[in-house]
């Protein structure tokens, strides 16, 4: 009986495991899948990944994927999905519902003209084989007849399982936002690197002002609040400070009554553009969980673990232990080393 969360080494993105244990069984959330190493890595692509790993073991007790959700397009959340249901006898297999915001539900909820250029494929493993010579995404899922839902947007509430969600993003702006051709995902080559890690909380502190996020996918991500049995809990994908914010303040949640919740998943790897002190003044939790390896783009940001540590009592839990030792400097070690743990693939509520 309860529940665990899984958080995946994804490299710089996010795939997290949420098992519920009841009465009535076991039912199993999966969130994003990290990029495409995250299933399976090498070239080729044959060495298993943390994903792979995991469905591995569901598979072996019987197990399925409840319910998968893709918060948004970037490749760091979808890519390792999209391998993963290439792949016999895994996701098409294990899958039984998912909630997207495809290109298509988009267009047709605006009743927008389709966008082909958004369509998502799984290739074919010629290498002579282009990506649209391979299979849409949208027709696979028809045709294992995964459950879907609508659109997934901020306002609603939604029952699946032992697990009532409250989204909190994507509102329609940003979602209007995607009618046209999705801006593509940056590489890693085309990246920055550059980290605050020189300076110390203290000076970070001193000298803090928040500017937002724009980046449109980000925008579009799912965000929610889950509940289930008495604990509740936050995640948030990549989505937009401003949005989450404008949507706890609309279901009565301010500084004198907090949203008080089991475990937050910190908003895009920990960036400084994605968490605001005015957020974390509107939640109240012991714990903060952020998913980066820190080699692509410099996150998590130092500055928001400095505004997380000054705000709260709160742990902070990192599935990679070598970004405490990068983040830390030496004065900094006794005051906060036993706030911020590392290698944690696992919390139970």
């Amino acid at each position: 009986m309860g529940i665990s969360v899984r958080i995946l080494q994804a490299n710089h993105g996010d795939c997290i495991l949420v098992t519920h244990e009841g009465p009535d069984g076991v039912f199993n959330l999966l969130i994003d899948g990290g990029n495409a190493a995250t299933f399976k890595y090498g070239s080729p692509p044959i060495r298993k990944g943390a994903l792979c790993i995991v469905l591995d073991e569901l598979k072996a007790k019987g197990q399925h994927i409840d319910l998968a959700i893709l918060t948004h397009i970037d490749d760091d959340h979808i890519g390792g999905l999209l391998r993963a249901f290439k792949a016999p006898g895994y996701l098409s297999d294990m899958v039984k519902s998912i909630w997207f915001n495809s290109s298509r539900l988009i267009t047709d909820h605006f009743n927008a003209p389709a966008i082909p250029a958004n369509d998502l494929y799984l290739s074919g493993d010629a290498p002579e084989t282009s990506v649209r010579q391979g299979k849409l995404f949208e027709t696979l899922l028809d045709e294992i007849g995964c459950d879907r839902v609508p659109l997934v947007m901020a306002g609603q509430t939604i029952q699946n399982g032992p697990f009532t969600f409250t989204i909190l993003s994507p509102n329609e702006e940003k979602l209007q936002k995607l009618l046209c051709v999705w801006p593509r995902e940056k590489s890693p080559a085309e990246t920055s690197r550059e980290t605050d890690y020189a300076l110390s909380f203290e000076e970070i502190l001193a000298n803090d002002s928040f500017e937002a996020d724009k980046s449109i996918p980000n925008g579009s991500s799912i965000a929610f609040i889950l509940k289930a049995d008495d604990k509740t809990m936050l995640f948030l994908g990549d989505a937009h400070d401003g949005a989450v914010i404008s949507m706890l303040r609309t279901l009565g949640y301010s500084t004198d009554s907090k949203l008080s919740v089991d475990l937050v998943k910190v908003s895009h790897h920990g960036s400084q553009y994605n968490t605001s002190r005015e957020f974390l003044e509107l939640v109240a939790s012991d714990r903060f969980m952020i998913s980066s390896n820190g080699s692509i783009h410099g996150l998590p940001n130092k500055r928001v673990i400095a505004r997380i540590l000054a705000g709260s009592d709160a742990s902070i839990f990192f599935n990679y232990s070598k970004i405490i030792g990068q983040i830390l400097l030496s004065h900094e070690e006794d005051a906060y080393s036993e706030r911020l743990i590392g290698l944690c693939e696992e919390i139970v509520l």
